[in-house]
């Protein structure tokens, strides 16, 4: 299971929507940052949020744990670019055999890609999943 801490930004009647929380750093800096992190920082996009599946009741605001099962990545990956290709070298193949040249084979290639792209379009990949809440940083505290 592959698992990401995030925080919870809306709720909705199909699941919860979240932003992932990134990490302060490797600790190795003492939690001054790096070069390598603010060089990174430059680079940043505004955060994204993904709709996830959730049968807690969470409010916006809540640290979450959120999961997907190991391979699901993999498996939509070979789904949406691994059936893609062999559509569009089938396609170029059959155009080919059919009628023999360049154009046919380009015809073919756009065909399969098309193919490709509506079997992408209405497939429905695994979507992550809530597993709990993270933990408060306050109950782990120790007296010292």
């Amino acid at each position: 299971m592959l698992e990401q801490t995030a925080e919870i930004v809306k709720t909705a009647p199909e699941g919860v929507w979240v932003r992932a929380v990134e990490p302060s750093g490797c600790g190795s800096c003492g939690g001054q940052g790096c070069s390598s992190r603010r060089i990174a920082e430059l680079f940043q996009c505004k955060p994204r949020q993904f709709l996830v599946d959730c049968d807690l009741s969470l409010s916006p605001g809540d640290r979450v744990i959120v999961g997907i099962a190991r391979g699901t990545v993999l498996r939509s990956a070979i789904r949406a670019y691994g059936l893609a290709l062999a559509l569009m070298l089938g396609g170029a193949l059959l155009g080919q055999a059919l009628h023999p040249g360049d154009a046919a084979a380009v015809v073919g290639l756009v065909l399969g890609a098309a193919l490709g792209g509506l079997f992408v379009r209405n497939a429905r990949a695994p979507r992550p999943a809530v597993l709990r809440r993270e933990p408060s940083p306050l109950l782990h505290m120790k007296k010292g």
